[in-house]
């Protein structure tokens, strides 16, 4: 039976949402209006501005030098106010941020000043992680962020019921999990545990049933979580032949931190597919 503490841990109260407002960051801050009703959590949504000189230090004559940086800021500043206003009528708290001249370190400092217990962002197409979402950024607030980062590459115009959550299953932490399974609390969803053996790497069922049921004795809900282990040719193949037969709406996966990210544009690891889903992807840190 899981801790109280561990309870209190993996809730939501507080969702940050960096935005540059393109399509794929307008779909973000719509799930995460979403999830802040079903979590009761506020948002803030941050927009980094980049300028041809010092904004900040700029006086305001100076500033009408430059016309058109003056109307990208204005743009923005309307794209914050509108995301603000329609968090705030569904019944939510939240605030908006525009930072001028700053990189990915502004994310993290966010992060840790505000006190952010989870991030939702925007991520382009197939090419998904390794694309930038403001400026050239996003792999680095993905390989330093210490809270769950759910990416969103289009419009979920379906409620997210089935989770895929891929894994050998060895290393991932209760703690871990926990969030897994307070995220799919929220939003009522079912967790497939999947492991594909492959004739490179196989296993024993024996072996990663044991470590699945390790997770499984945590699952809240009755039939909450499905124990899945299938054979391919790799974890690509079957992941996406588990896919095709199942329908799943989001792939979440574990990460080590700086060197687990890495791992994510690695070709020989299951995050791969992840990477090159159209599909949400949820990425907890271990």
């Amino acid at each position: 039976m899981k801790s109280t503490a561990a309870i209190q841990d993996a809730r939501i109260k507080n969702i940050l949402v960096p935005t540059d407002f393109s399509d794929c960051a307008n779909a973000a801050s719509a799930f995460a209006i979403h999830l802040a009703q079903k979590a009761g959590a506020g948002v803030h949504f941050l927009h980094l501005q980049h300028t041809p000189v010092n904004w900040v230090k700029l006086s305001k004559e100076k500033e009408k030098r430059y016309q058109e940086t003056l109307r990208a800021i204005g743009h923005a500043k309307s794209e914050l106010s509108g995301w603000v206003r329609k968090t705030k009528e569904a019944g939510l708290q939240a605030e908006r941020f525009l930072v001028f001249d700053s990189g990915e370190e502004e994310i993290r400092r966010h992060l840790e000043a505000h006190q952010h217990d989870f991030l939702v962002m925007g991520s382009h197409g197939v090419q998904g992680l390794e694309e930038s979402l403001i400026g050239s950024n996003a792999q680095q607030i993905l390989r330093k962020a210490s809270v769950p980062v759910l990416v969103i590459k289009k419009t979920v115009s379906r409620p997210i019921k089935n989770i895929l959550f891929v894994s050998d299953f060895t290393d991932v932490s209760s703690a871990s999990f926990h969030t897994l399974i307070h995220f799919a609390d929220l939003i009522e969803a079912h967790i497939d545990l999947l492991f594909v053996n492959t004739p490179n790497q196989f296993t024993e069922s024996a072996e990663t049933n044991k470590n699945m049921d390790r997770l499984m004795i945590h699952c809240n809900r009755e039939d909450s979580c499905t124990r899945n282990i299938i054979n391919a040719a790799t974890v690509e193949d079957g992941v996406r032949d588990f896919n095709q037969e199942r329908s799943m709406d989001l792939i979440a996966i574990c990460t080590h931190g700086k060197s687990g990210l890495q791992q994510l544009f690695s070709p020989s690891i299951a995050e791969k597919i992840a990477n090159h889903s159209m599909l949400p992807v949820l990425s907890i840190r271990l």
